[in-house]
C-alpha cells in the first residue's frame, strides 16, 4: 500500500507510541495523547462513553484496570493502517492480575491525528474482559 507523506508521518508517530508502550501500555497513551484528546470507548456499561483529555480517560477508565494488574500491561500490534488523518490500529494486550490470573484483551483503535498527536479517536475492546477483572480483583 502506498501512503501519502501525511499518512507516513501519522504512521510514524503511532508506531513510536506503540514501541514506547510495548512493555507498558500506559506509555502508548502518554506518548501520543494530550489533555485535549477526545476519546470514545464504544459499547455499553459504566466505562463506555466519551472522555475529554488523557487525564479524564485515565481516571475514569484506565486506572480501574491498571490498578488491578500485577505489573505493566504489554501490547502487541497486530496491524496498522493509515487513511488521511486516520490511523487504524489493531492491538492485543497481555498481563497478570493481582490475583495471579492472566488478563488479555484485544483492541481496535481509529486515531485521528494532527501534528503527530491524537486529537480524537474511538476504541473497541472486549468490555466483558475489562468488567470481569474490575469486578473480580478487589483493591
Amino acid at each position: 500500500m502506498t501512503y501519502s507523506t501525511q499518512e507516513e508521518a501519522n504512521l510514524k508517530a503511532v508506531k513510536a507510541g506503540l514501541e514506547a508502550g510495548s512493555v507498558d501500555f500506559t506509555r502508548f497513551f502518554a506518548e501520543i495523547f494530550t489533555e485535549t484528546t477526545r476519546w470514545t470507548i464504544a459499547g455499553r456499561g459504566p466505562v463506555a462513553g466519551e472522555y475529554n483529555g488523557l487525564k479524564a480517560l485515565h481516571e475514569n477508565a484506565e486506572k480501574a484496570l491498571f490498578d488491578r494488574l500485577d505489573g505493566p500491561l504489554a501490547i502487541t500490534p497486530r496491524g496498522i493502517w493509515a487513511d488521511g488523518d486516520d490511523v487504524i490500529v489493531r492491538i492485543d494486550s497481555s498481563g497478570r492480575a493481582r490475583d495471579g490470573r492472566p488478563y488479555r484483551n484485544g483492541y481496535l483503535y481509529v486515531l485521528t491525528m494532527q501534528e503527530g498527536v491524537v486529537v480524537s479517536g474511538i476504541e473497541w475492546l472486549d468490555l466483558h474482559a475489562y468488567y470481569e477483572i474490575v469486578e473480580r480483583v478487589k483493591l
